[in-house]
């Protein structure tokens, strides 16, 4: 069996809030639950309030194997735990845009051969 640490999505309309959950990978987003590992309210003002997780058990999970989504990764790393498991973007420069002279090569190398 699979393991991931999700987010299961509760509230009511335009004030949602999730619990992060240990879910099998086959079960639907919102579907049964392993573990409840703590809660994360978007909405919430106060930081220390916003994310709240048993930070000992989520450790123990990615210790047996249990894969965390982006957005679990990230708020882990906000609030201090490293793993190996984690999936976070890789640090370094975003792509450049393409250069307009390599355009422009492209625009006159299509233009010749009509012009000939």
């Amino acid at each position: 069996m699979s393991v991931k640490l999700r987010l299961k999505r509760m509230g009511r309309s335009n004030r949602a809030f999730f619990r992060l959950n240990a879910i099998d990978s086959r079960s639907p987003r919102d579907g049964r639950v392993i573990e409840q590992l703590g809660h994360y309210d978007p909405r919430e003002k106060d930081q220390a309030k916003q994310f709240v997780a048993d930070l000992d058990r989520c450790r123990y999970w990615l210790d047996h194997g249990a894969v965390p989504s982006e957005t679990v990764s990230s708020l882990f790393k906000r609030n201090g735990l490293e793993h190996k498991h984690l999936k976070l973007p890789k640090p370094g420069k975003p792509k450049a845009a393409p250069a307009p002279a390599a355009a422009e090569k492209t625009a006159d190398a299509a233009a010749a051969p009509a012009a000939t």
